[in-house]
């Protein structure tokens, strides 16, 4: 299958054991969800859990995916810990805690061959949000000279409180901010297209704001119906054709993740994603602009 876009699908969103096409590839096994990707011709494979396998299986699972054409996506700074507040640290001992985080994420960066590391983090309810944000910029700054020597980008994630309550940066506001202040090349914003929407956001109006900051994008369509969630992108109520062709004649040359699971758990749900996201594709207009 032709796709204008360079899409991923992904090993897992909250799990490493749910990956995308869990019912239509040979089993759930990483070897076989990224044939099926490949098969299906996408760009790349997205392992949000890749700091949580061994060091030989990281190697492995890249090697696949380079056997079959395929580039590693993003993948989260710390898992176990991605609700927790990392980030916002202060005080020697717990910066040392977060740099052997991230020495650990730029290793496995490294072993994978990937450039993505998605930042999330937690918030601490007895303190200062403006002084744990204010930290967060500071502790992404000093990070930031480590991931640029290593070729990696840190993209700061905003995710929707109805989704993720809880979270420090809870809007794309709050992760501009932060990037802003942080004020380091190898500091971006990953752009998340269901969290934006979730927020109440218009995507594209969003993307106007932020365009020049972002370094990586994922997607994922709103419900019809009003409800809270993240589904098949094009079975939704998102404008995905303007959004989109504006992120192309901007330049982006990334991915574009699938950052959710089929709005149904079965074959024929991840049947139905792949036909919903072909024909919002196939709408992208052959000449890019917004």
């Amino acid at each position: 299958m032709g796709w204008t876009l360079r899409y991923t699908g992904h090993l897992g969103l909250r799990g490493p054991e749910a990956p995308l096409f869990r019912h239509s590839a040979r089993s759930a096994d990483p070897f076989d969800q990224i044939d099926r990707l490949a098969d299906l011709g996408f760009a790349g494979v997205q392992d949000n859990y890749a700091a949580f396998r061994a060091p030989e299986d990281q190697a492995r699972i890249a090697a696949h995916a380079t056997r079959r054409g395929l580039v590693m996506g993003s993948f989260v700074h710390d898992p176990a810990h991605w609700n927790q507040p990392c980030w916002s640290v202060v005080g020697a001992e717990a910066r040392a805690a977060l740099d052997a985080a991230l020495t650990h994420s730029l290793e496995t960066a490294q072993r994978i061959g990937g450039t993505v590391i998605t930042c999330v983090t937690g918030r601490d309810p007895h303190a200062d949000l403006l002084r744990q944000r204010t930290a967060m910029a500071e502790n992404l700054r000093r990070a930031g000279d480590r991931a640029a020597r290593a070729g990696v980008k840190l993209c700061v994630e905003a995710t929707a409180a109805a989704w993720l309550p809880d979270m420090l940066v809870d809007s794309l506001d709050t992760a501009l901010a932060i990037v802003r202040a942080a004020d380091h090349p190898a500091v971006r914003l990953m752009f998340d297209a269901g969290h934006v929407a979730m927020d109440g956001a218009d995507i594209l109006a969003a993307y106007r704001r932020v365009q020049g900051l972002i370094g990586a994008v994922q997607l994922a369509d709103m419900p019809r119906d009003g409800s809270v969630g993240r589904i098949d992108v094009g079975g939704g109520r998102t404008d995905w054709v303007p959004f989109l062709n504006a992120v192309r004649a901007d330049g982006y040359d990334g991915l574009f993740e699938i950052e959710h699971e089929p709005e149904t758990d079965s074959a024929e749900g991840e049947a139905l994603l792949i036909a919903r996201l072909a024909g919002v594709d196939r709408a992208l207009s052959g000449t890019v602009g917004g």
